[in-house]
This record gives structure tokens, C-alpha cells and sequence, in this order.
């Protein structure tokens, strides 16, 4: 069979292939309430996040990693994260010093996560978690501290292990800085984004 024959055999093909892939993605999208078929998930959200005070503000990158601990339309589940925060340093012109807001925040919180089903494939989220919070402000010597974070949102899921959505939370708490910040040692900052969750 010539090149020129075989051509527009592979691309009927092909296109055959391809809208019976789509057709099945289609019949797996959600239309009504996510039926919490799974056991673990994923989450990473890219946040902003806002110090009050003299709390360390920047982008914050949160991963969590969830395990169902009960059943039914409101199901609890074991939640544990890693979020790492980066305030990057603008000096003022003729100043090569950054202030101590500035630097690196690394949260590692263990809580619980309560979802929600609704009759739309939402799913609402509420979350508390407490643990260690380590701190690396610019002008000032590295720091640990200990905090509790809440945060709630909403995912939508297109399929049962696939859903986009925003988060808001507050972390609280207290670091423990040396001499060498000047600033309060409370710990208390804002943060707003969104993110993909997976569900396996």
C-alpha cells in the first residue's frame, strides 16, 4: 500500500480513536453530587499570602495529602500538609539590606478535612490543622515556631478524581526569633488561591 493510501487510512483511524476516547470522558464527567469513591488525594494550591504585623508576607505553594477516615456525604478525612512560603527580597535603590518581613516560611501541619456533597459536583471543604512552622526572615537568624491553620473552600470535580477550586485560610501562632528580630514574634497571615485536587 502506498504512503498516499496509508495516510488517510491512519488518520480515519486516528480520528475514530480519538472521538471514542471523547465520548467515554464524557459519559465519566460528574453531572450530580461526587460520590467519594476513593481513599486518598492530592492537593496543591498556589496562594498569596499576606502577614499581618510583622509576619512574613509572599507567594505560598500548599500541598496536602489527604486519607477518607469515615464514609457518606460528609466524609472526614486525616489531612496532612506542607506549605512553603517565599517573600522575595526588593531592596530600596542605594540599600543592599532586605527588611526582616521578607524570606522563606515552611509550614508542616497534621489536621482533619471535612467535605461536603451537594446535588452539583461542588464539593465544599472545611480543614483544621496545627504542627510546626519554621521560619527564615532576611536580617535576622532562622527561627521555629508552632501554629494552627484554618482554611475552608470549594472544588469542583469534572470526574471523581479530578477537581479544580480556591482555598482561604489563616495560620496563628507564635515564632521563636532571637535578639536579631526586631520585630513581634507573633505569627499571623492571610492567605487566598487556588489549586487542583486528585483523588486515587
Amino acid at each position: 500500500m502506498s504512503l498516499a493510501r496509508t495516510f488517510p487510512f491512519a488518520f480515519v483511524i486516528g480520528a475514530v480513536v480519538a472521538l471514542s476516547s471523547t465520548a467515554r470522558a464524557q459519559e465519566n464527567l460528574l453531572h450530580g453530587p461526587h460520590p467519594f469513591l476513593k481513599d486518598n488525594e492530592l492537593s496543591i494550591h498556589v496562594l498569596i499570602a499576606e502577614g499581618q504585623s510583622d509576619s512574613l508576607s509572599g507567594a505560598k505553594l500548599a500541598l496536602d495529602y489527604g486519607y477518607k477516615l469515615s464514609a457518606g456525604a460528609a466524609p472526614l478525612w486525616l489531612n496532612l500538609e506542607i506549605n512553603v512560603e517565599h517573600g522575595g527580597c526588593d531592596p530600596m535603590p542605594g540599600n543592599t539590606v532586605c527588611g526582616m518581613n521578607t524570606g522563606d516560611v515552611v509550614e508542616t501541619l497534621a489536621g482533619v478535612k471535612w467535605k461536603f456533597a451537594t446535588p452539583l459536583p461542588l464539593v465544599p471543604f472545611v480543614k483544621a490543622a496545627a504542627g510546626l512552622v519554621f521560619a527564615f526572615p532576611n536580617g535576622a537568624s532562622d527561627a521555629p515556631g508552632l501554629a494552627i491553620r484554618g482554611a475552608g473552600g470549594v472544588n469542583y470535580f469534572f470526574f471523581d478524581w479530578l477537581g479544580l477550586g480556591i482555598e482561604v485560610g489563616v495560620s496563628l501562632g507564635r515564632i521563636d526569633y532571637d535578639a536579631t528580630f526586631h520585630g513581634s514574634h507573633a505569627y499571623s497571615v492571610l492567605d487566598l488561591g487556588g489549586g487542583l485536587e486528585f483523588q486515587f
